[in-house]
């Protein structure tokens, strides 16, 4: 009898199957961050259907990163104990789910709510992605398997802006989420014909005090940034800061004090690992910005079309998916340090590039800047990738790499915060903001294109500062030195140098 899906298990499981793994959980790998961005476009129609401006509607954007961060630690410790492949498919089937209720949503409290939903299927995706790979890939093909990854990423991305500008501009913005529902449906059905599921670490009880913990803990950066952008003038919000530093140190005296945390600290002993996880998330801040800004540059200023707007920012999908390949090809030559390093000081030297865009910027100077901010992007993610989760012993990959893919997409949703907080603390009561929301009021409109784009270049300047910073400690990664690990398990030794 011919079963359906029969041919897939077939060839699934038989040599190549690691090329297999590597497609299935790339798809996930592809929609969680195709989702994050795809409604970037679609911001100024959805602000002008429910009537409200920039520092609302950012939220449904917001929404979706702040839930994916917070829930990846947990989503990673949960990978460790219940097995890769049933956390896999939860987090796909989640993201379809959300994603057919934001189809529907009616107001714009049910929209972010679902966004938040499909924020954690993504998390629960996401955090087991690279641990997978880093099992089932040999030393020698990791570095290629992880430029694939990073190529993937990029062309998320991209792809949802180029898909988001398609659909808006032709069914409306409601379309995206039907397009995530059934991507998300297939790749669901991938995971489940090919991913195993790996022999569990069920050890200990389940760090439940940590999961609590983690989560405000991941919240109040994002909350402090609305609050400095809202009471500029009553002064700096210590007690938020005092609360955040307080909550970081029961965490950290928790996790010390479990036998099965949520995060093992010995990670933290790998200068490698910290190092290589501050850069992500300092490169997300930077990239972040871009995708978020240019977007909507291209749009309000320079009169672009959702679609074009999209296909504005392919050169940069195109310049890091070509690059990583290139750095992937010749990873055994090359030093992760200096190369990563040297990528993410371009990414910034793109971003303040950026930050002097005015009113009247040209089409083709604008591809150039995002081009050099992709190649910058192909330089850093394949050798900072492999170097970081390289020393981490087997039964912690669930649990570490949540911790890293925490780092970057904080750093993402951080970026974007950031990004929309100056940017509307700027144009508030200027009538820009009218502009975001679908109005084009003619008078004034260079002065408001003046303050738009003061606004952003600020942002950008903050976001090439922080990338800046990430490039430096980049530099000072290391052979990592961790505390032995238990005597069933064997750290394999770092390939950073």
């Amino acid at each position: 009898m011919n079963i359906p899906g029969r041919p897939i298990l077939k060839a699934a499981h038989g040599p190549n199957r690691r090329w297999w793994v590597l497609g299935a959980v790339e798809c996930g790998n592809f929609v969680v961050y195709m989702d994050a961005f795809i409604v970037t476009l679609a911001l100024p129609a959805m602000a002008a259907q429910f009537g409200i401006g920039l520092h609302e509607v950012k939220w449904v954007m917001l929404s979706y990163m702040i839930a994916l961060t917070a829930s990846l630690l947990v989503a990673g410790r949960l990978g460790d104990r219940l097995g890769r492949k049933t956390v896999t498919i939860l987090g796909m089937g989640a993201l379809a789910a959300a994603s057919l209720a934001c189809l529907f949503a009616p107001t714009l409290a049910v929209l972010i709510a679902c966004r938040a939903v499909q924020g954690i299927g993504g998390a629960l995706v996401l955090a087991n992605v690279m641990a997978e790979i880093t099992a089932v890939f040999p030393k020698v093909e990791r570095r290629r398997a992880m430029a694939i990854n990073a190529s993937v990423l990029a062309m998320g991305q991209v792809v949802g802006l180029l898909l988001g500008g398609a659909l808006i501009g032709a069914f409306g913005w409601r379309s995206i989420f039907l397009v995530i529902a059934l991507i998300s449906s297939a790749g669901l059905l991938l995971d489940a014909l090919i991913l195993r599921n790996q022999s569990c670490s069920r050890a200990g009880r389940f760090d439940l005090a940590g999961a609590m913990l983690s989560i405000p803990l991941i919240g109040i950066p994002f909350l402090l940034v609305e609050r400095l952008a809202s009471r500029a003038a009553q002064g700096f919000p210590w007690e938020l800061l005092g609360a955040g530093l307080g909550l970081l140190v029961i965490f950290l005296v928790v996790e010390l004090r479990m036998a099965s945390p949520l995060l093992d600290p010995r990670v933290f002993r790998l200068r490698a690992y910290v190092c290589g996880s501050f850069a992500a998330a300092a490169y997300f801040v930077a990239a972040a910005s871009c995708y978020f800004l240019v977007p909507l540059y291209a749009q309000a200023v320079l009169g672009l079309t959702p679609f074009q707007a999209g296909l504005l920012m392919l050169p940069l999908s195109v310049a890091l998916t070509t690059t990583s390949q290139i750095i992937g090809g010749l990873s055994k030559y090359i030093s992760a340090r200096v190369v990563a390093s040297f990528g993410l000081l371009c990414t910034a030297g793109g971003v303040l590039a950026l930050s002097f865009l005015g009113p009247t910027g040209g089409l083709l100077l604008v591809a150039g800047i995002v081009a050099l901010i992709g190649a910058g992007g192909g330089l850093f993610h394949p050798p900072n990738n492999t170097s970081v989760l390289a020393a981490v012993p087997q039964s912690m990959l669930g649990s570490a790499n949540g911790f890293f893919a925490m780092a970057r997409n904080f750093g993402q949703a951080l970026g974007v915060s950031l990004a929309a907080a100056i940017l509307g603390a700027t144009v508030a009561g200027t009538g820009a903001g009218k502009l975001l929301a679908g109005y084009h009021p003619e008078h004034a409109r260079e002065a408001v294109f003046a303050i738009y784009t003061s606004g952003q270049s600020a942002a950008f300047h903050l976001a090439a500062m922080i990338g800046l910073v990430g490039a430096i400690v980049s530099a000072f990664r290391g052979p990592p030195i961790m505390a032995p690990p238990p005597e069933d398990l064997k750290t394999p030794a770092s390939t950073a140098k």
